[in-house]
């Protein structure tokens, strides 16, 4: 630090940790998880920064830094700029109160646009928060940096004699070249590589060459809070000073992006400062509005523009009216012919649940993005940020469905809801708007064809398929709890759904390494009568692994911590539905609780629940009850709520519970969990192997390994196993053989390290079978080529293609009289024939190989595999005509 520094505050700019996924967002703290995780630059904390001489910037989310890691920077610093957002301010706060609590010396400051809306709610929220720096404050902080008196400063707010003071608004910034260069902060405290968004080049660098808007969205939050809607720009050499300088500093970079609300709204600038891009030789990107004429395109390619994010919104002219989007349809249809005729590539935002939208514009604004084709799209819901018409117009009409922005795990939510149009509606059209555009033969081989010529692209699409896929899923499973909360109001009439309250101590053991809580969690979500799953823990955190699991959980769930941040559970519970409150460290045997629940549920009064002589559960048929026992505002879990004398008891069988408070209770639990993977349709020699199968899930399932990679392995050796069965060799056809049993057995691990971690999934589903599939037509050419090479004197074609024909038409009957049901729908002689179709052929192929008679199997499978294809639909056609 340098002798002019120590005439400032040591100050730490801090961009806080928050729940798992958080997406760094535009520019700051954006909304929500997204479909595809992507991080920006802190840019509104770096410039401040750039002002304050031995300062130091934390980007904690794209660093994977916690709480923890965080907590001991506190005592290093007197000042900490927290930059917060409407749906992060719950968790910054958070961040704040244990900031102070490790040095309550420090001096905490919250920026960004939600405490610049309502400054004085947010002092009221904590006293760990000593200011508010309103609008634009990047001068506003400096000036606190330096020491000045608070009560001098302008454009803040404070806490003085304790009520809160606010300063005059600070003068517009006008001369935007007075800033200095964020890229020297980027350089001293950020990693790049730590950057990616998933339509630009990685790595990339982004900042601001102005600020402001011209147009009018009511929708848009910097605008109408921050920025204002006159754009103030830095001269075209400021900027290009800027971008040279960060070519020297970060050579691997591939891409700049200009992150200005609208870069195009000055023609004459944009093309200026692309002539100065051109000259630099970089590669570049921006927001623009979908209204630039050909010409300016023109020139912005020629000098370097590889891609525009344009804000089509949606399909509906009405609609963009009624947000005063300053936009007609057939100027943004010929903006992107001109656009995709000079090679820019596009990345089309679209925003569903505006005002005026229904079930039709929904469906306007799919076709119309199908239309258009930009290369990639972002499909948003409708966000009515505090502080924008958007909001003025949900609050005066009576649109608002809650005040959340995100749930409990960061997603999305739809905040409006519309007499015609329920919340739930606009959040599943969004999956929908998603699959119907990428899901195009055109769409997915232009991506292929990406992948294919840039490996580093594949590495990335490959990821981000994944957390894609993974998105959609979510989706659809959050759908029906979701639909039927809703549902409700439209039918007139409120139905009592089941909250199940879980307690959790700090020590919470390990069933099968998955905690006991989510374990019960897991049970409960089997019932469609449960509403949601809210876990009370002792600790201020739930353990990040927990978020893993809870991630495929079938109902929604909420936190409630022993913390003076976390929410009361007078917050979280209905108090007119029923709650069924759970002894801690106790789990439930799925399979019956549908039976235990349906007495209690019928009767008017409540019911303790006993299994060996202690309760283990206790049933209110209105959580009001429960609440009553609850101090006002507390965070600690109700421990009276299990031990209510006037409450009537109930005997549960001894095998419909299990206490793992101790460790031969928790030894039961996973024995009785490793029994129940048997599976009904498993082969009928076969059925060796999952005892096999059993022994070994047992030890995967203290690794981290994963289904979908046991799977991958079993799919390798049995490949191998194949293509050793395919030599002429004794001993390496029998390894061969050997190895396509192997396979067989890990081919029930995944399933059962699946089940036993809570990580099922469709895909993982559709991935085992397929895998399947092709090993039945390895082994099968495998055991044709092998007899083709051992007895050439020999013509095996007949049978071999009559085997192949067999197995095939074979596979695809299965998938489509038997896969495509439940299991619980396998009866009779679909059970049967499922367990026919399993792979104990496998232990005929490892006898026969030994014998060296592998022909035998050739004929006996060529004539059976045709006979059982043949006797299945001969069987379905019987039971269609009775």
């Amino acid at each position: 630090m340098t002798d002019i520094d120590h005439s400032y505050l040591r100050t730490l700019f801090l961009h806080p940790p928050s729940y798992e996924g958080f997406d760094g967002g535009a520019g700051a703290r954006y909304q929500a998880r997204r479909e595809i995780r992507s991080f920006w630059y802190p840019t509104w904390l770096a410039q401040p920064a750039a002002l304050v001489p031995g300062s130091r910037l934390i980007d904690a989310p794209p660093a994977a830094l916690t709480l923890e890691d965080i907590r001991p920077v506190a005592s290093e610093y007197e000042l900490a700029i927290l930059h917060t957002s409407t749906p992060s301010f719950a968790h910054d706060i958070r961040v704040a109160e244990t900031l102070k609590e490790k040095n309550p010396e420090l001096r905490i400051g919250f920026v960004g646009a939600h405490v610049a809306v309502n400054p004085g709610r947010a002092l009221s929220a904590s006293i760990a928060i000593d200011f508010v720096a309103r609008n634009e404050f990047d001068f506003t902080i400096q000036d606190v940096a330096r020491g000045c008196p608070l009560e001098t400063v302008l454009g803040l707010s404070f806490r003085s004699d304790g009520k809160i003071r606010h300063m005059p608004d600070r003068p517009v910034l006008e001369n935007m070249d007075a800033l200095p260069f964020v890229v020297d902060v980027y350089k001293r405290d950020l990693v790049v590589e730590h950057y990616a968004i998933g339509y630009l080049l990685h790595p990339y660098v982004s900042l601001y060459t102005g600020r402001g808007c011209r147009s009018k969205c009511t929708f848009c939050l910097w605008p109408q809070t921050v920025g204002g809607h006159r754009y103030r720009t830095r001269s075209v050499e400021h900027v290009a000073d800027e971008i040279a300088l960060a070519t020297r500093y970060f050579s691997q970079v591939r891409e700049y992006f200009f992150d200005d609300d609208t870069l195009t709204d000055d023609l004459p600038r944009i093309e200026a400062l692309a002539r100065r891009l051109g000259k630099l030789g970089v590669t570049w990107s921006c927001n623009a509005k979908a209204n630039v004429p050909y010409d300016t395109l023109k020139v912005l390619k020629d000098n370097g523009l590889r891609l525009l994010l344009v804000g089509y919104e949606s399909g509906n002219q009405m609609i963009l009216n009624n947000v005063k989007k300053g936009i007609r349809l057939d100027t943004a249809r010929r903006f992107t012919r001109d656009a995709k005729a000079l090679g820019i590539k596009i990345h089309g935002t679209f925003i569903l649940g505006l005002p005026g939208e229904t079930q039709e514009t929904i469906q306007e604004t799919i076709r119309f993005a199908g239309d258009i084709d930009p290369d990639t799209i972002q499909v948003s819901i409708a966000a009515p940020y505090p502080g924008t018409e958007l909001f003025r117009q949900a609050v005066e009409n009576g649109w608002l469905s809650g005040e959340a922005l995100v749930d409990d795990r960061g997603a999305q939510v739809s905040a409006l809801s519309y007499p015609h149009l329920l919340s739930t509606e606009i959040s599943r059209s969004t999956e929908e708007f998603y699959r119907r555009f990428y899901f195009r033969p055109r769409k997915v081989f232009a991506i292929a064809k990406e992948m294919v010529v840039d490996r580093r692209v594949m590495r990335r699409r490959l990821r981000e398929g994944q957390e894609f896929l993974q998105f959609l899923t979510a989706r659809r499973r959050e759908a029906p709890a979701a639909d039927a909360v809703q549902a409700a109001p439209r039918a007139g009439r409120t139905p009592a759904r089941l909250q199940v309250v879980l307690p959790v101590p700090r020590q919470s053991p390990m069933i099968a390494s998955v905690p006991a809580a989510v374990r019960a969690a897991s049970a409960f979500a089997t019932l469609e009568d449960v509403d949601r799953v809210i876990f009370c823990t002792e600790s201020a955190e739930l353990p990040g692994c927990w978020r893993r699991y809870l991630a495929g959980l079938r109902r929604p769930w909420a936190h409630v911590a022993s913390s003076v941040t976390s929410m009361a559970l007078a917050d979280v519970l209905d108090p007119k539905s029923p709650a069924l409150v759970i002894a801690p460290n106790t789990i439930p045997e799925a399979r019956q609780l549908g039976d235990l629940l349906t007495r209690p549920m019928a009767e008017p009064q409540g019911t303790t629940w006993i299994w060996q002589g202690i309760p283990v559960a206790a049933y209110y048929p209105e959580a009001r009850a429960l609440l009553a026992g609850v101090a006002p505002g507390s965070q600690a879990f109700p421990r009276q709520a299990l031990s209510d004398a006037d409450a009537p008891r109930r005997q549960v069988p001894a095998d419909s519970w299990n206490d793992v408070n101790r460790s031969a209770g928790v030894r039961d639990a996973e024995r009785r969990l490793l029994r129940s993977l048997r599976q009904p349709g498993d082969g009928y020699l076969a059925r060796f192997d999952r005892v096999l199968s059993v022994a070994l899930s047992r030890v995967l399932i203290r690794t981290p390994v994963t289904p979908n990679a046991i799977t991958a392995v079993s799919l390798l050796i049995g490949l191998g196993g194949a293509a050793l069965l395919a030599s002429t060799t004794p001993w390496a056809a029998l390894l061969g053989a050997l190895l396509l049993w192997t396979s067989c057995i890990l081919d029930g691990c995944d399933g059962e390290v699946a089940r036993l971690k809570l990580l099922t999934s469709r895909f993982g589903a559709r991935f085992d079978v397929a895998t399947d599939d092709v090993l039945h037509l390895a082994t099968f050419v495998a055991i044709a080529i092998h007899l083709r090479r051992a007895r050439p004197d020999v013509t095996f074609t007949g049978p071999a293609a009559l085997l192949l024909f067999g197995v095939m038409v074979s596979m695809a009957s299965v998938w489509w009289v038997i896969n495509r049901y439940p299991a619980e729908r396998r009866l009779g002689f679909r059970r049967v024939y499922e367990r026919i179709a399993s792979r104990d052929y496998v232990y005929v192929i490892v006898v026969l190989t030994a014998l060296q008679r592998l022909e035998w199997f050739l004929w006996a499978a060529a004539v059976g595999a045709n006979l059982f294809w043949l006797s299945l639909w001969c069987w379905v056609r019987a039971k269609r005509t009775r």
